[in-house]
């Protein structure tokens, strides 16, 4: 019912700990699209930002590189190409837990899925919230 209310079209009816742990491996294989879809843009406003054809919004405070005064970085399409390359490397942990759990009836895992599940759900939103203050005022 509640599952039904939320807007789900399907749910499990019974789960436990034991769930399959390929349902985490699908969902962070999912999220983890975003991340190189959004290093993908990133990386792309970072080169055009490099031969001038592309600009991140200015801030009053924006500091200039130490090495080269000149050059300007593209300070928040950097933070959210960081983010998203560890986005991208959260997978491989689900993966691990799915390929070694025993008969999926052991809690070795949890230690990691309390860090990695909310951790990627966390970049994700870090992410998107980033994307938007970088696309919100681009000068081309």
């Amino acid at each position: 019912m509640l599952s039904k209310k939320a807007g789900f079209s399907s749910c499990y009816d019974i789960s436990t700990q034991t769930y399959s742990r390929k349902i985490d491996l699908i969902i962070a294989n999912a999220i983890a699209d975003l991340g190189a879809t959004a290093q993908k843009i990133c990386g792309d406003i970072r080169h055009l930002a490099a031969w001038e054809e592309m600009d991140e919004p200015s801030e009053s405070k924006h500091t200039r590189s130490s090495a080269m005064p000149y050059k300007r970085n593209s300070m928040r399409s950097e933070r959210v190409y960081s983010l998203s390359r560890d986005l991208m490397s959260k997978p491989a942990s689900f993966a691990n837990t799915l390929s070694d759990q025993w008969m999926e009836r052991t809690l070795d895992d949890s230690a990691i899925r309390r860090m990695d599940i909310p951790k990627k759900f966390l970049l994700a939103d870090a992410i998107l919230l980033g994307l938007d203050n970088v696309t919100d005022g681009l000068v081309v």
